[in-house]
């Protein structure tokens, strides 16, 4: 599950408001993102600044902090360019603080002290803004396993792109925010990635068998409804249609009456249609290579 949080909280930055025109929000910064981790009692952390990103890790994995931001990166300029960002239209103030958390108390401690939420089984992260600086957590899959949080951080980096051009108002589904994460995932690690190519086989075997659209968003096989809808939303992000991601992105906007419009509103809205989509999609996955 994925949240987008506003938070306003008592930190470096509290003269500030959100209400400020965008020239004058505040930017990121390694000492709020230290204030951050020192609400944690995470223990020890490193932190890392490069041009988009501001790491913040535990001490022990200060090795490999400049790697993780490089990599970072990578996924951060995949998914602006494919939701339609470039260097003049940024997507925030500043840059990004990323934690990452190896054990799972310290992402729980991040979700109750500084979301002020509590977390569900199945949440790994989360992205949101403190005082208007924008901020991606993320959290292991696995008890106290770095790597898996270190993975999780760059599949959660599209999701955080993908929300900031939807806007806070806009409730995307989890599927749409994890899928194109992991689209994203796909698309930086290449074609020649063994496990790229080993999910992609799935992909076709699991394509033949969909004879619903609706089983995108609707399945409930634990291995097989990830790998579907990371692909559909590659299809809707990467293929030959991609310049209606914004139009699907806007399709989610709610009613009047606040109701939340449904992944079929929002396809035929954006122009993919929903009745049309899953042939189209069939042949984009079958025939690619």
């Amino acid at each position: 599950m994925r949240f987008l949080t506003t938070l306003v909280l008592g930190i470096c930055v509290s003269c500030m408001v959100l209400a400020q025109d965008e020239a004058k929000k505040p930017a990121a910064t390694k000492e709020i993102a230290k204030s951050v981790w020192d609400k944690l009692n995470a223990g020890p952390s490193s932190v890392f600044e490069s041009n988009k990103i501001i790491l913040m890790m535990p001490k022990t994995a200060e090795p490999k902090a400049k790697d993780i931001t490089s990599n970072l990166e990578k996924y951060y300029e995949n998914a602006a360019k494919s939701v339609g960002y470039k260097e003049d239209n940024a997507p925030w103030n500043g840059k990004l603080m990323v934690f990452i958390m190896p054990e799972r108390e310290q992402f729980v401690a991040f979700v109750r002290r500084v979301e002020k939420r509590s977390p569900s089984g199945d949440d790994h992260g989360a992205f949101g803004f403190i005082e208007g600086v924008p901020y991606m957590v993320s959290g292991p899959t696995k008890p106290k396993d770095f790597t898996s949080s270190e993975v999780q951080a760059y599949k959660e980096m599209g999701g955080a792109l993908l929300r900031s051009k939807a806007g806070e108002k806009t409730p995307l589904p989890d599927w749409v925010v994890d899928g194109f994460g992991r689209a994203v995932h796909w698309r930086v690690q290449g074609a020649n990635n063994k496990t790229v190519q080993n999910d992609r086989r799935k992909v076709q075997i699991i394509a033949r068998k969909v004879s619903s659209i609706n089983e995108v968003w609707s399945g409930s096989d634990a291995e097989a409804t990830p790998l579907l809808q990371a692909s559909v939303m590659e299809f809707i992000a990467f293929g030959p249609q991609s310049s209606k991601l914004p139009d699907f992105l806007k399709g989610f906007i709610p009613e009047e009456n606040g109701d939340a419009k449904s992944a079929e509103q929002a396809l035929d809205s954006s122009g993919l249609v929903s009745k049309n989509i899953l042939g189209a999609w069939k042949i984009w996955v079958l025939t690619s290579k």
